[in-house]
């Protein structure tokens, strides 16, 4: 082999060597990782269940955590990923020693560019005592906000009538 062959045939193996050991995708932002707490001890304003035929509203207590990841191509935001886990308590606004623990754990998409929100998971639950399910609201919903586009769960209008029908009979 001539030595121009030989020197050809190295560069090309040290380009070949560069090139191979260079990441040939495109490098993209780490995401940003936050989490939060938020607790409510005093019994504030939630649902009322007039709407359903009932003379008393709702009160909540609450902590809602929530672990939110963030997707950035420069500032630009393109993708929000939020896990929200919540217990609660509802309380009869004329009775406050009648309640209901709920809760809810999902997650919520959003979309920028298509103005988009994906809710998954349990987002609504509602239980006495730990005995059973009186209300659930799990599934997929499609929001473009403000217009639900898609629900494959119960309402939140089902939920609520549920909710207000168990404190009701407490």
């Amino acid at each position: 082999m001539s030595t121009s062959r030989r020197l050809i045939c190295s560069a090309g193996l040290v380009v070949l060597g560069i090139l191979g050991a260079a990441p040939m995708t495109a490098s993209a932002a780490e995401p940003v990782i936050s989490t939060r707490t938020i607790t409510v001890s005093n019994p504030s304003p939630s649902i009322s269940c007039r709407p359903y035929g009932y003379s008393f509203g709702t009160l909540a207590t609450f902590t809602a955590e929530f672990h939110l990841i963030q997707f950035f191509a420069g500032s630009t935001l393109v993708k929000q990923i939020n896990h929200i886990d919540t217990t609660a308590t509802l309380y009869r606004s004329d009775d406050l020693s009648k309640t209901i623990p709920y809760g809810a754990n999902l997650t919520r998409t959003f979309d920028p560019a298509a103005n988009t929100i994906t809710i998954t998971g349990l987002f609504r639950y509602t239980h006495p005592d730990g005995s059973g399910m009186v209300a659930l609201d799990a599934g997929r919903t499609f929001v473009v906000p403000p217009t639900v586009i898609s629900d494959t769960g119960p309402t939140m209008v089902e939920w609520q009538m549920a909710v207000c029908a168990a404190l009701a009979a407490e």
